[in-house]
């Protein structure tokens, strides 16, 4: 059973360099939503209007978690530091090892930003979660890898540094 005090809505957001697949979930585990965002002004303005239309109807505290590498994450994360929302950095290396140990079907994107939120819901249970996530408070490390972004023709990179 979860404490009331626990409960959060839950972002995982795997960053790419033209757009960033996202994934909503709760603290329970369950997934409220996936969607894909460009990295545009328009592009961030979507990701928290959806974002802020889950927290009416979920009101809790808002944890995001991301994926990222090479200066992508900006502007986005300051952004969400200016909400006040409790932001977390993915390591990917370890986030691959997860994605080793708890395999999904293939590799791509959307299934990083959802395995993403599964860590978030294990990293008060196992301390390989856990070490996975830091908060977020320094510029993440260069790393290179590309896949292709779904419905923009874009090379985008799914790992993060620490």
């Amino acid at each position: 059973m979860l404490n009331p005090q626990s409960l959060q809505l839950r972002v995982g957001v795997d960053v790419g360099s033209r757009c960033h697949s996202v994934a909503v979930g709760l603290t329970d585990g369950s997934l409220l939503e996936e969607f894909e965002i460009p990295h545009t002004a328009a592009g961030f303005g979507n990701f928290f209007a959806r974002i802020e239309g889950h927290a009416k109807r979920h009101p809790y505290p808002i944890a995001v978690a991301m994926e990222g590498y090479n200066g992508h994450v900006r502007p986005l994360d300051s952004l969400v530091k200016a909400r006040g929302w409790r932001l977390f950095n993915v390591n990917n290396l370890k986030l691959a090892r997860f994605k080793e140990i708890f395999p999904a079907a293939a590799k791509s994107d959307r299934i990083d930003s959802a395995k993403t939120l599964e860590l978030f819901q294990l990293r008060d249970h196992l301390p390989m979660a856990a070490m996975s996530f830091r908060k977020s408070w320094r510029r993440p490390r260069r790393t290179t890898s590309s896949s292709a972004c779904r419905g923009v023709g874009a090379a985008w990179s799914t790992n993060a540094g620490v």
